[in-house]
């Protein structure tokens, strides 16, 4: 019989082991349901968008850089966590909306309200739609049709009297998820740090013009 002979380990492979192994049990320190937030004027954002798009010659289906998104909505943990794609899609959503119109010759305001929890799914559901079906009250589910138009068809629930046009929305935005890993961990608290110190747009448009540069060599190697 012969006698097995223990694989030996080497001295790297056991720190990377170690260091595995570290890395671990931080993650399922770290790995719980976080909440996040923004809150913002539909109008203002747009407008900073659309002058970048319009200064740069751009169409509206062009790639507009995660620094000009990010700087539009104020630099909020939300919208960085969603540009930076450092989490899953949310648990839950919280939203809500007031839509304030404006009559000229009343001068008067008139401020449509629109609040709703939204269950799992992801970002870009959550703007354009999905099957997923929420809560409506009563207990009717309807499926999600996407903020905008939900916005839209709150108004018309509503009704807006003759005379009356909108001049903004505010909107506020929760939810709640899990990081994807410890990196994205990391680089969500880094990247707030910077913002904190007011360096972040500044690093996220070098990180966006290396990344470009690395890409153009790459195309013509």
């Amino acid at each position: 019989m012969k006698k097995r002979t223990k694989k030996k380990v080497s001295f790297v492979d056991r720190i990377a082991q170690s260091k595995q192994s570290k890395q671990l049990v931080e993650w399922k320190k770290v790995d719980v349901l976080y909440e996040f937030d923004m809150e913002f004027e539909i109008e203002h954002v747009n407008k900073i968008i659309h002058d970048y798009v319009d200064s740069n010659g751009l169409s509206d289906e062009d790639y507009v850089p995660a620094y000009v998104t990010i700087g539009a909505y104020e630099q909020q943990d939300l919208i960085i966590a969603l540009k930076m794609t450092n989490i899953q899609a949310p648990e839950f959503w919280e939203i809500g909306i007031d839509s304030h119109f404006y009559n000229e010759s009343l001068d008067d305001v008139l401020t449509i309200p629109f609040a709703l929890d939204i269950p799992k799914m992801s970002h870009a559901d959550l703007m354009t739609g999905c099957e997923t079906k929420v809560n409506r009250g009563a207990g009717i589910r309807t499926r999600w049709r996407g903020l905008q138009d939900e916005m839209i068809s709150n108004w018309k629930e509503h009704g807006i009297p003759d005379g009356y046009e909108l001049i903004k929305s505010q909107i506020y935005i929760k939810a709640q998820a899990h990081f994807n890993n410890l990196d994205a961990y990391k680089e969500h608290h880094d990247l707030l740090h910077l913002r904190d110190t007011d360096r972040l747009l500044n690093y996220l448009k070098i990180r966006e013009v290396a990344e470009a540069t690395h890409k153009a060599k790459g195309l013509f190697a």
